[in-house]
């Protein structure tokens, strides 16, 4: 089996409307989906959105890359898909992603910066520019408040909490246990 990567831009077909956490959410269920559906399919890859415009990158088996992204292409969700990047792949390069997603544009913004450019426009972006995106997704070290869990190639992590939110949520549980038991040995006579 060989692997490949692909890469692809598109617009939005949906008017932008985010949230408090500020994630669009549209695309926060297209994350849940991806990170579901590409874990069983032991595809990995990262996604940006911005001005309207979505940039991803994927890798995998081709048979299992080439499916995704068939199922990608149609999706109403957005419109105007254009492949960027399509070859082969020796070794897997985002080995701990499901579907990363970099929610901030610090890193996107400088990197359009230093090509002149002042608007996301994916779809316009040659293969320096494909493979800098792709760098700047793999490298990012983002706070993605709405991905909490990494999943690997080979299964999912289909967590609904972060670490974080966990250790909080085992705490209370055992501050809950204890304020109980204490209470309760209050009531005794």
């Amino acid at each position: 089996m060989s692997l490949i990567r692909l890469a692809y831009a598109s617009e939005a077909s949906f008017s932008p409307n985010p949230d408090h956490s500020g994630v669009e959410p549209h695309v926060a269920r297209i994350l849940l989906a991806s990170r579901r559906n590409n874990a069983r399919q032991a595809v990995v890859g990262g996604l940006y959105y911005g001005n309207q415009r979505f940039f991803q990158y994927l890798e995998g088996e081709e048979q299992a890359v080439r499916a995704v992204y068939d199922r990608i292409r149609v999706d109403d969700r957005h419109h105007n898909v254009k492949i960027l990047l399509e070859e082969p792949l020796r070794q897997r390069t985002f080995d701990n992603w499901s579907m990363k997603y970099v929610p901030l544009a610090d890193d996107v913004q400088r990197m359009l910066q230093r090509h002149g450019l002042t608007d996301f426009e994916p779809d316009r972006f040659d293969r320096q520019l494909c493979e800098e995106m792709i760098a700047v997704i793999r490298d990012s070290n983002a706070v993605d408040r709405l991905i909490n869990g990494q999943a690997g190639p080979r299964g999912g992590n289909d967590e609904i909490f972060t670490p974080g939110i966990r250790r909080g949520l085992v705490l209370a549980g055992v501050t809950l246990v204890a304020a109980l038991a204490v209470g309760g040995t209050l009531l005794l006579p």
